[in-house]
C-alpha cells in the first residue's frame, strides 16, 4: 500500500540549513546570525569572519550596504519577497554579480529577522532574463569597474586589451544610458 516510514525521525533543521547547496544567509536585524556553507564558498569567507557580523562586510562599501537597505525595505514591509540583481563583496575582497532573493519574518518590522538567499550571476542559467542583459564579459567588467580600477588595470586583470576595455565600459554606459563611468559605477551598485 505504498511506501511507509517505519520510524519517524525527528528532522535536523540545523543540518538541513548548512547543507543546502544553495547560499543562505539568516540576519537579524542586518547582523549575519548564521549562513551554511554555499554561502561560505560564495562569499569566500570562513564562518568566524561573517557571523554575528553586519551585513556590510559583503557590500563593495558603506554607502551600497545603506542604500540596499533602504531600497528592500518597502518590498520586506509589504510581505513581498525581495528579489534584485546587484554587486556585492566577496571577503578576498573581489566584486561579483549575485542574484540576491530575500524574506522578512516580520513585515513590521522588515530587518529584523531576514532570510537571503544568493547565486552568482555567472553560474545562473537565468542570467539572461535580468532587467538590463549583460554579456559575461561585460559582467566581469562591470565588477572591476566598481573597484574603480583603470582601463590598463581591468585588461590586465581580463587578459584582454585595455581598447576592448573601453568598448565593454561603452556598451555599458549605453545600456544603462549613463552620462559617465562615475555615473554608471552608482547605477551597478544601485
Amino acid at each position: 500500500m505504498g511506501w511507509r516510514m517505519k520510524s519517524r525521525k525527528r528532522l535536523d533543521y540545523k543540518a538541513i540549513f548548512l547543507g543546502l547547496p544553495v547560499a543562505a544567509i539568516i540576519a537579524q536585524d542586518r547582523i549575519i546570525m548564521d549562513c551554511n556553507g554555499a554561502a561560505l564558498n560564495l562569499f569566500r569567507a570562513r564562518r568566524r569572519d561573517v557571523v554575528l557580523q553586519p551585513f556590510s562586510v559583503l557590500y563593495p562599501d558603506l554607502d551600497e550596504f545603506e542604500a540596499a537597505g533602504r531600497r528592500m525595505e518597502p518590498s520586506l514591509i509589504g510581505g513581498v519577497p525581495q528579489d534584485d540583481n546587484r554587486i556585492m563583496r566577496r571577503l578576498d575582497g573581489s566584486h561579483f554579480w549575485v542574484r540576491v532573493r530575500g524574506h522578512a519574518f516580520n513585515p513590521a518590522v522588515p530587518h529584523e529577522m531576514t532570510a537571503w538567499l544568493f547565486s552568482e550571476i555567472t553560474e545562473d542559467r537565468d542570467a539572461k532574463k535580468t532587467a538590463i542583459s549583460l554579456t559575461q564579459r561585460e559582467r566581469d567588467v562591470a565588477a572591476l569597474l566598481v573597484d574603480k580600477l583603470t582601463s590598463k588595470q581591468i585588461a590586465i586583470a581580463l587578459g584582454i586589451s585595455p581598447k576592448t576595455v573601453d568598448i565593454h565600459r561603452g556598451s555599458l554606459l549605453k545600456k544603462y544610458s549613463a552620462a559617465s563611468t562615475a555615473e554608471l559605477i552608482g547605477m551597478l551598485r544601485a
